[in-house]
């Protein structure tokens, strides 16, 4: 059965599914948010694509190649 927190509760340290852990999880309206720890690496994965993009153009992108 799910649990149940207050509505002043923040965080709680819960069993993570992806992490196989007790992480620390956000509490959304008094019910179970995501993992922190799953936020901010997926956070951390996005910006490392968003640098890798800028590194490298795409093929067919902006450049002004015979026009």
């Amino acid at each position: 059965m799910p649990e149940h927190y207050s509505k002043a509760t923040v965080r709680a340290t819960l069993w993570c599914k992806k992490c196989y852990k007790p992480t620390p999880h956000r509490i959304d309206n008094g019910r179970r948010g995501a993992c922190c720890i799953c936020l901010l690496r997926r956070e951390a994965d996005a910006r490392k694509r968003k640098q890798r993009a800028e590194q490298n153009p795409s093929l067919f992108g902006g450049s002004n190649a015979a026009s």
